[in-house]
């Protein structure tokens, strides 16, 4: 006990309690700042007034006129193929936990419809077909539109750079995950 009323050591364990308490509490704002920040992409993003829809709504969307079109498309032999792998790649978008994983599921499944959608365009389809082809065609391509011009990613990026010098510095020094930006 004698130690710690020796005044140096005193003062070295209250610098060294000091700045690992500092660490802490830097780590787990910025721990819980990605977390908010990741949750945009589930609620939305405030943006000009209003609150713009989750990314997450728009791949829901995405999603099931996918799995419309695909069905309705199905009965065709031409287009049996291209319309199981949308199915399947709709599954691993429905699949996906991280957002990085329903960056990359959303970005198979998109391709995936455009050549089941262009593989359409040579096939004779009923009316029926051709006007549900047409109307979930455009619920995607809305969708689709919608994802890109979301501000979910400039948004996460502006609000994780805002932090202070202090913090931004103190990031080399703490491992924290940042928020994941949705890719496409």
């Amino acid at each position: 006990m004698e130690i710690f009323w020796n005044r140096k050591t005193a003062i070295l364990i209250t610098i060294v309690v000091t700045i690992a308490a500092t660490l802490f509490g830097v780590h787990r704002s910025l721990t819980k700042l990605s977390r908010e920040l990741e949750l945009l992409f589930y609620d939305g993003v405030f943006h000009d007034g209003y609150i713009e829809p989750g990314i997450e709504s728009h791949l829901e969307s995405h999603a099931d006129a996918s799995l419309r079109l695909a069905t309705a498309l199905l009965s065709y032999p031409e287009l049996k193929d291209s319309a199981e792998n949308v199915l399947e790649r709709r599954r691993f978008l429905l699949d996906a936990v991280s957002i990085a994983d329903k960056s990359l599921a959303f970005a198979g499944l998109s391709s995936h419809v455009y050549m089941m959608t262009n593989a359409a365009q040579s096939v004779t389809l009923t009316e029926r077909d051709s006007e549900a082809l047409s109307q979930y065609a455009s619920t995607i391509n809305g969708a689709e539109t919608a994802i890109r011009k979301s501000s979910y990613n400039q948004t996460i990026s502006v609000k994780w750079r805002e932090q202070s010098v202090i913090t931004g510095f103190l990031r080399i020094f703490i491992p924290v995950r940042e928020p994941e930006p949705f890719s496409f």
